[in-house]
């Protein structure tokens, strides 16, 4: 509870710093466009992981054993991947456009309102979706990590994040994010190495796992390889579609932080997922060992924090509570400026002002939180339908559409609304879909077709 009240506190204190500063569109969407290499790149890892790396990847290993760590493998080449693909295409236009938001950038580059009516309702739903995680990893977090009922801390995490969002917008968001971003490393690193420990060491661990349950071991675990395969493509690509890293590429103060962000990002990204791998390995063990009872993958994570002490419990605590409110920040500021700029602005109205945009993140903090609230999922499905539906939606358009001199606007607006509506298709029988078939990657192949059998009849305004 003292770590929630501290948490409350500080969110009072960076929102109002932040709401000092954000006064205009360019400070509370884009923070400025005035940050470096180091604070776009810790911010924005600590933006993409969210709780899904802290509690529902550990959750998933000890259900399907090394099949998960395909959703991972990929990490050292993502840096460069989104930087290469999708960075360097969107820092060239944000400084001649002056675009603000990710639908903006998308129309001035390709013409036509539909284009961003089209992608602010991807981000919407998406957001929703996606701060859905957030909102159910809070459930876990309050009821076995802080001793608290779960909607208690939900809605007071929600609203600590809501807070500081809507009054400081991403000026304040980025710097929190930022240093949300280095504790979640240093947690990471610490709890890892503390449940490996606690298990016998790595040696000792993957023993009694190879005694116990011997079908989670192995280059796909319990997985069906197509599945594990299927996991590698979607996380591995899909990094480029995720609105949550093209947005910190707006933030950039020039293109020369550009080549310096791919390590940044790497360095951050593996540190931190060392959570996944050491908690997932030790914790799966401790529960073969008799050590810990588990009713659910979600419990396995709190649940080895429970055995290791209080110290652990505490920072396994703080660290969710950063991936939680750094996630939830950059998807309730990408909503908002949807709603209040995008939207509005492609039916032919006014942007509405910073004030809006404050109303819409408290609007959209609260769809997320009810959404998270009645899933029956667990965290690591919810993860993986939120990366899942923005790679379906997003990913031609931000790569095949931002690079294709004859992407049409019709076309990749069309696009996105196929590729998003296969993935929720498909979602909604997940259980009878065969190993492999992943509803986002499906979908991302589907608005793909699209985006080329649509193109804009010539290319003359591009020479």
């Amino acid at each position: 509870m003292i770590v929630l009240v501290a948490v409350l506190l500080l969110a009072a204190l960076v929102a109002w710093w932040g709401a000092r500063r954000a006064r205009d569109a360019a400070e509370y969407f884009v923070a400025g466009r005035r940050a470096g290499a180091w604070l776009v790149g810790i911010a924005g890892t600590a933006a993409a992981l969210s709780p899904f790396t802290f509690v529902g990847g550990p959750g998933l290993f000890w259900a399907i054993g090394a099949g998960s760590l395909w959703i991972i493998v990929s990490a050292p080449l993502t840096g460069a991947l989104q930087c290469w693909a999708v960075g360097e295409p969107v820092v060239e236009l944000v400084a001649s456009t002056k675009a603000v938001t990710i639908p903006e950038l998308l129309q001035r580059k390709l013409g036509g309102r539909a284009v961003r009516a089209a992608a602010a309702l991807v981000i919407v739903v998406g957001g929703v979706a996606s701060l859905a995680v957030d909102a159910r990893a809070a459930f876990v977090l309050g009821e076995i990590f802080l001793g608290v009922p779960g909607l208690w801390c939900a809605v007071a995490l929600m609203l600590a994040t809501t807070l500081y969002t809507s009054l400081g917008g991403m000026r304040a968001g980025l710097l929190a994010d930022a240093v949300q971003g280095g504790v979640m490393a240093l947690v990471a690193v610490a709890i890892a190495a503390a449940a490996l420990a606690a298990a016998g060491g790595p040696a000792g661990a993957v023993a009694a796992l190879e005694t116990a349950r011997p079908q989670i071991l192995g280059s796909f675990g319990a997985a069906a390889p197509a599945k594990a395969f299927g996991f590698y493509a979607l996380f591995c690509v899909g990094v480029c579609a995720q609105p949550r890293y093209v947005q910190k590429f707006f933030f950039l103060r020039s293109g020369e932080q550009l080549r310096r962000l791919p390590g940044v990002l790497t360095l951050a990204l593996v540190l931190t997922l060392t959570v996944w791998i050491g908690v997932g390995i030790g914790g799966s063990a401790l529960a073969a060992q008799g050590k810990i009872a588990l009713g659910g993958p979600d419990d396995l994570a709190p649940r080895t924090m429970e055995f290791l002490g209080p110290w652990a419990v505490l920072l396994a605590g703080v660290g969710v509570l950063a991936a939680l409110m750094s996630s939830a920040s950059s998807l309730l500021n990408l909503a908002a400026a949807a709603l209040t700029r995008d939207l509005p602005e492609s039916c032919g109205g006014a942007p509405r002002g910073v004030g809006a945009a404050r109303a819409a993140t408290v609007v959209v903090a609260a769809a997320g939180t009810l959404l998270g609230a009645q899933s029956a999922r667990t965290v690591a499905l919810l993860g993986i339908l939120g990366w899942g539906f923005f790679t379906a939606a997003l990913l031609p358009a931000m790569t095949i559409g931002l690079l294709w001199r004859r992407a049409s606007g019709r076309g990749v607006a069309a696009s996105m609304i196929v590729g998003g509506a296969v993935d929720l298709a498909l979602e909604l029988m997940r259980a009878q879909l065969p190993p492999g078939l992943e509803p986002g990657l499906a979908g991302a192949l589907a608005a793909a077709l699209v985006l080329v059998l649509f193109p804009r009849r010539s290319v003359i305004d591009d020479v």
